[in-house]
This record gives structure tokens, C-alpha cells and sequence, in this order.
């Protein structure tokens, strides 16, 4: 069972229409270390499908996300628990690409998801989860070109589903 601990307020609240706007407040600041907790789970497949959250500093003057951890939390016995968080998710994480951490964020804005920012000081609720390091091809960096590429991304999907829907109308 997961231990309580009081409610600390985020420095940062909003939502995927406000994660744009976010990151370009964000630009420029000097963060020691900051959290961004996303109200989504993570789908990597049937299986493997947590609540994600990130961790984030400023590393030459620009803010890059570069560790991540998988909430396991909830009703897992400790042994299930245990080889999630050992051998799953860094198993995982080893697999995931840079475009599989922007199509994330393209649902995280078209959905609207909520997404907390907790900058410089970590909540309690954080200490047990393992954060696990991003290696240079995975890191992403909160700036215009994270900005554009999920705008790519959201363009390709509205796209797709518009030349379904045009194809079907078009069969009729």
C-alpha cells in the first residue's frame, strides 16, 4: 500500500492546451531540478501502461527533461512490484525514442490532459519513485522545436483521420 503523505501544492498547474504556453514561460529560467507530473498513463503496450513522470533541469541554458520514472503504485503485491521497477520498466525505457515521447505530448495537448510543475523543491509524494535516466537521443528539450514537433505530430494525426473520413465519404 502506498504511504500518504500531506498534499503539497505544485508551483505550476494547467493542461495540455496550456503545456505551449508552459514551456515557453519556462524558457530562459534556471531550474536546479523540477518535476512535471502528467495526469496519463504512459501506453508503451496492453501491459505496460503508468502514470509517467518527469524530471527536468536546466543544462546549458535550456530546460531538457532528462530522467524519467513509471508510478507503480496501487495494488501490486512487493515481488510483482519489484521486477516491474527493476527489470520491466528499464527495459522499457531502453526501447523508447525520441518520437514516442512526442506522440505522448501530442495526446497530452489533444486531450487536454492536466500536468503539474513542481520546480526546484521535490513533493514527498516522489521520494520512493525510481527515476531513471534518458540517454542523449531521448532527452527532451522544453523549447519551439518540442513546440513544432508536437504541432507536426497533432497535423499528421488530424490529417490521417481526415483522409479516412474523406476516403469513406468518397466510397458512399
Amino acid at each position: 500500500m502506498r504511504e500518504e503523505y500531506p498534499v503539497e501544492l505544485p508551483d505550476w498547474l494547467g493542461s495540455g492546451e496550456d503545456l505551449f504556453g508552459t514551456i515557453q514561460i519556462m524558457k530562459g529560467k534556471n531550474i536546479k531540478k523540477g518535476i512535471l507530473e502528467i495526469d496519463y498513463n504512459f501506453n508503451f503496450s496492453e501491459k505496460f501502461s503508468y502514470p509517467v513522470v518527469f524530471e527536468f533541469k536546466t543544462i546549458d541554458n535550456e530546460i531538457v527533461i532528462d530522467h524519467i520514472a513509471f508510478r507503480v503504485w496501487g495494488e501490486r503485491y512487493a515481488k510483482q512490484r519489484m521486477i516491474e521497477e527493476n527489470i520491466t520498466i528499464p527495459g522499457v525505457i531502453r526501447t523508447l525514442r525520441h518520437k514516442d515521447f512526442i506522440h505522448f505530448f501530442a495526446e497530452v495537448v489533444r486531450k487536454d490532459i492536466d500536468f503539474a510543475l513542481y520546480l526546484d523543491e521535490i513533493p514527498k509524494k516522489f521520494i520512493g519513485v525510481k527515476f531513471h535516466p534518458l540517454q542523449a537521443g531521448q532527452r527532451i528539450v522544453l523549447n519551439e522545436q518540442l513546440i513544432m514537433e508536437i504541432l507536426h505530430c497533432l497535423d499528421t494525426k488530424t490529417s490521417t483521420v481526415e483522409n479516412i473520413r474523406n476516403s469513406s465519404n468518397l466510397n458512399q
